[in-house]
C-alpha cells in the first residue's frame, strides 16, 4: 500500500537534533509498503527508547488530518494517543515532558532509581513529594471506595502490569502493611498512590488515589479524551495532568469513583459518609 506523506515528514526525518534525542523515522520506502494499522494509522517511526514493559513508543500518522502527528506510547491502538503539531518546537516540548526526565530507564538510571525505591520503602510514610517532584507539584485525589485485603492485592497486581505505570512500584501495602501502595507513571514521573484507610470499617478498607504531578499543557489534548469518552474516570481528571495520568487510570477498569467536591456536596447534604470521605479528601 502506497501512503502519500506531508512534507513535513521529510523535514522532520533530517533533523539532526530529534535524531540524537532518539526519535527514528522510517524512510519513505519503508512507510509505503507498510500496511496501516487496525485503527487506520500509519507507523512513522519511534521516540526515544524506554525500559519499559511495552517497549518503544511509536510515532503514528493519520492520513485524514496531514496536520498532526500522534504519539502512540502503548503501541496500542485502545490507549489514548497524544496529538501534536509535527515541527520540531513541540517535539521538543514532549520531549522534554516525557523522555528527558525520570521515566525508569534502568539502562542509564538505574542506581538513581533503585536509590529512590530504597529510600521511599525505608519511611514509615508517605514521601516527602516536593523532594521528588520539585517545587510547584499539584495533587488530585479521588474517593474510589470500599475494598477488602483480596481487592488490594487484585489491585496492586494490576497496576504492576499498567503499561502507563514504571516498572518498579515505590511501596506494597500487601508486601509492607504501610496502608498504601505507590507508583511513579512511566514518562512524566508523577507518582500515584493508592491508600487504603482502615480506620473506618472492620473488613474492608477506604481505597483513595492520590496523584502529585507537575502541571502540563496538555488541556487540548485531555479534553479531546474527556469529551470522547464522557462515562469514563478520565472526565473527572483535571485538565493539567501529564497525558500518561489520563493514560494509567483510563487503562484500569473503575467503575465508580468520587472526587472531594462530589463528597463535599453530598456531606452539606447530611451525608455521614461522605463528611468522612471528604475529610480524607481535604
Amino acid at each position: 500500500m502506497s501512503h502519500k506523506l506531508p512534507a513535513w515528514h521529510t523535514e522532520l526525518r533530517r533533523n539532526q537534533t530529534l535524531h540524537q534525542w532518539g526519535f527514528r523515522w522510517h524512510s519513505q520506502r519503508r512507510v509505503s509498503r507498510t500496511p496501516a494499522r487496525n485503527d487506520g494509522l500509519i507507523s512513522l517511526g519511534s521516540c526515544p527508547s524506554l525500559t519499559t514493559r511495552h517497549g518503544r513508543s511509536s510515532i503514528v500518522f493519520d492520513p485524514s488530518q496531514p496536520h498532526d502527528l500522534w504519539l502512540d506510547f502503548c503501541n496500542d491502538p485502545e490507549q489514548p494517543h497524544l496529538r501534536c503539531e509535527p515541527t520540531f518546537s513541540a517535539l521538543s516540548e514532549v520531549y522534554q515532558r516525557y523522555f528527558a526526565r525520570f521515566n525508569g530507564q534502568l539502562s542509564s538510571n538505574g542506581m538513581s532509581l533503585l536509590a529512590q525505591v530504597v529510600h521511599l520503602r525505608s519511611q514509615a510514610g508517605p514521601v516527602d513529594l516536593a523532594s521528588f517532584l520539585g517545587a510547584g507539584y499539584q495533587q488530585f485525589q479521588l474517593f474510589l471506595g470500599l475494598i477488602d485485603e483480596d481487592g488490594i492485592v487484585g489491585l496492586e497486581n494490576s497496576l504492576v502490569f499498567n503499561p502507563w505505570l514504571a516498572l518498579h512500584a515505590l511501596a506494597m501495602d500487601s508486601a509492607s502493611g504501610c496502608g498504601y501502595s505507590q507508583y511513579r507513571t512511566a514518562y512524566s514521573g508523577a507518582i500515584v498512590t493508592m491508600e487504603f484507610n482502615r480506620n473506618y470499617t472492620d473488613d474492608v478498607a477506604l481505597c483513595l488515589a492520590r496523584i502529585a504531578y507537575q502541571p502540563s499543557a496538555e488541556q487540548a489534548n485531555i479534553q479531546r479524551w474527556q469529551m470522547q469518552n464522557p462515562e469514563s474516570i478520565a472526565a473527572c481528571l483535571p485538565l493539567d495532568v501529564p497525558f500518561d495520568i489520563l493514560g494509567a487510570f483510563q487503562h484500569g477498569a473503575w467503575g465508580w469513583w468520587q472526587t472531594a467536591e462530589e463528597a463535599q456536596a453530598l456531606a452539606a447534604e447530611g451525608d455521614s459518609n461522605a463528611t468522612i470521605i471528604a475529610s480524607l479528601l481535604a
